[in-house]
């Protein structure tokens, strides 16, 4: 008795996507929860798994094709020799999810008896490390779930043979030509699927929005150290928090203040939104990514430092899930840690505003009698020119410092 599984795209309402990654052919056997399509959203990056072991009957998308919630993407064929060779033990049953051609290791004997693997299952991240390090994967045995390759596999020595084959195989994907070969150290890199979504999103916003930006500083001596004294307190097993949950709750107070910055433009209309969303941008390997704290307004500074923590370890694993990246009303980007004084943060439209944050650094500041060293936070406040002027601007702004300056104005 031969079943039959479609796997669809859920969750992508309202979201442009497009399949970036496709892992698998007719006549494949998959492992379950092995990979079978990745899906790009705007400024992140979804994995459709299978949910049951089988073979491939169909494949119904193909990499670059634009897709929208509830398309059929995979058809599995479930039967009783599938499940059976699924559960048995041994190398027949490692899940097959993308053929790579085998290259021939007469070297694994040598290299401690590392196996090679033609049928490896690995995340985006995993793949643009070893194409950094000149590894074939398809040499590297996975010691993850369902075999798939982990950071960890990649310390393990590999065959000469396969260092060489992968340069090759890269230097192919380039489509170098012999000139640029001969330049020696310049090298081609191409942009990852997610760097190129990212690029058109950015770029269609930046040419399409009007964009303003508001400069300023505010004073977060008192904040600092009543974060030090909360991490002080709470001992070593407690998640430390960082500046930026301070920020999102200082964020969600301001724009239950200024409603039309909580807003989103829709061709000729005007949404404001009724509930707090705000999206922080994450840096990972393959690009930046934006997930969402949903309910910001409603939640605790605890609850606000776990969710970040939470999002940013998904997103920088290649997890998020469709519901972790929708529905934001504002995004705070923060290059605090990087350095710098202000930046023009681009809008993550159809959002009307972004909050840029630099590095906090010590002035002197004239407290009416003397100079005092104060500790002060530069704040870099995109919005959108067409719905809000700069009158606006400069108020929300101002609020959220005095927010900042007294976190005890976040309860009014």
């Amino acid at each position: 008795m031969t079943e039959l599984i479609e796997v669809r795209a859920n969750g992508l309402s309202g979201s442009e996507a497009f399949v970036s990654d496709l892992r698998v052919s007719v006549g494949q056997t998959v492992a379950p929860s092995a990979v079978l399509v990745g899906i790009e959203l705007g400024k992140a990056a979804v994995e459709i798994e299978a949910p049951a072991a089988g073979r491939v009957a169909r494949v119904l998308v193909a990499v670059n094709d634009a897709v929208k919630d509830g398309d059929l993407l995979v058809v599995l064929e479930r039967a009783e020799s599938v499940q059976s060779a699924s559960a048995s033990p041994g190398p027949s049953s490692a899940p097959s999810v993308e053929h790579v051609p085998r290259v021939a290791d007469t070297s694994s004997a040598a290299s401690g008896g590392h196996v090679p693997n033609p049928d490896f299952h690995a995340s985006p991240s995993i793949r643009r490390l070893a194409r950094e390090r000149g590894l074939d994967l398809s040499q590297i045995a996975g010691t993850g779930r369902h075999g798939r390759i982990v950071a960890e596999d990649l310390a393990r020595p590999v065959p000469a043979a396969a260092q060489s084959q992968s340069h090759l195989g890269l230097a192919a994907a380039l489509q170098l030509d012999s000139a640029l070969a001969l330049q020696g150290p310049d090298e081609s890199r191409p942009l990852s699927l997610l760097q190129r979504a990212v690029g058109r999103t950015v770029t269609q916003t930046w040419t399409q929005v009007p964009h303003v930006t508001q400069f300023d500083e505010t004073d977060i001596t008192e904040l600092e150290a009543f974060r030090v004294a909360l991490n002080r307190e709470r001992g070593q097993e407690e998640l430390k928090l960082t500046l930026l949950p301070f920020v999102v709750k200082a964020v969600a107070a301001a724009l239950s203040a200024f409603p039309v910055f909580n807003a989103s433009l829709l061709k000729d209309a005007l949404v404001l939104k009724s509930s707090v969303h705000v999206g922080f941008a994450v840096d990972t390997e393959e690009g930046l990514r934006v997930p969402v704290i949903h309910h910001a307004n409603r939640l605790s500074l605890r609850q606000i430092a776990l969710e970040i923590a939470r999002l940013a370890d998904r997103a920088r694993a290649s997890k998020l899930a469709p519901d972790d990246v929708q529905g934001g009303s504002f995004t705070i980007s923060n290059l605090g840690g990087a350095g710098g004084t202000a930046f023009t943060p681009i809008i993550n439209a159809p959002e009307l505003a972004i909050l840029g944050l630099s590095k906090a650094t010590l002035k002197p500041v004239w407290n009416g009698s003397a100079f005092v060293p104060r500790l002060m936070l530069p704040l870099s406040l995109s919005y959108d020119h067409r719905v809000i002027n700069g009158v606006a601007g400069a108020r929300f702004v101002s609020h959220l410092g005095a927010v900042l300056c007294d976190l005890r104005r976040a309860l009014l």
